[in-house]
């Protein structure tokens, strides 16, 4: 039966760099993938455009990636670098949860070098909570949620630890060519987004004997096991 996976980021960029391979590998198994951008990550417009101008170019480029990978994208229209944790914020999202009917969602790690990430991952968390909780009411049915975790972001390293191990490697010419929709993944003079990204999934691949890999992290009580014997 194929799924709903719903990646999180609190700008257009997070998801699609951190999840997206993971994301073009479910569309190619079926499966119905969405990325949500909190923001649209006007503020790192570049010289000879507008805020107004480049934020419009995000969300089409960010609409673009989703139709090469075979999903769906959504950009919320809060401003970039004003993303606070409001229960308004949570419940706009938890109600994307419920139209969409997740089955998995992946958003930011909960410590970060920017404040916008560790808003977006306290909002995630929470929006889980109200989109699958039967007993909040809700024009629409709970969110049938059964798996959320958090990707590896170069910004979020504090603490972070992988837990989960995707092979990708199917799937990544597909996100290579896809990502280069997004204007930051070649032309940030601050980061080399491609290029880390795909270096990275080179090193998870290696860790676990194939030629591409992704991660993701969890919180310490979901790595809780119960066992009757060994």
């Amino acid at each position: 039966m194929a799924k709903t996976i719903l990646a999180v980021g609190a700008h257009t960029g997070d998801a699609q760099l951190t999840c997206g391979m993971l994301l073009a590998k479910h569309a190619m198994h079926g499966d119905r993938v969405v990325t949500v951008d909190l923001t649209a990550g006007e503020r790192g417009t570049p010289a000879g455009w507008t805020v107004a101008d480049f934020r419009q170019y995000n969300i089409e480029c960010a609409a673009r990636f989703a139709k090469k990978i075979g999903g769906e994208s959504v950009v919320l229209d809060t401003p970039d670098g004003e993303l606070y944790d409001t229960k308004e914020e949570e419940l706009r999202l938890a109600a994307l949860m419920r139209e969409y009917r997740a089955d998995a969602v992946l958003y930011h790690w909960k410590n970060s070098l920017h404040k916008d990430h560790e808003a977006a991952h306290r909002i995630t968390d929470n929006a889980i909570f109200y989109a699958s909780l039967p007993t909040f009411e809700h024009p629409l049915p709970p969110a049938p949620i059964r798996r959320f975790m958090c990707a590896e972001n170069w910004e979020d390293e504090p603490d972070f630890s992988p837990y989960y191990w995707f092979d990708v490697t199917e799937a990544f010419p597909l996100w290579k060519e896809a990502i280069k929709e997004l204007w930051l993944a070649e032309h940030s003079a601050s980061f080399k987004y491609l290029r880390y990204y795909e270096a990275l999934s080179v090193v998870r691949g290696a860790r676990i004997g194939v030629d591409h890999a992704t991660c993701f992290g969890t919180s310490p009580t979901a790595k809780r096991q119960k066992l009757d014997l060994l």
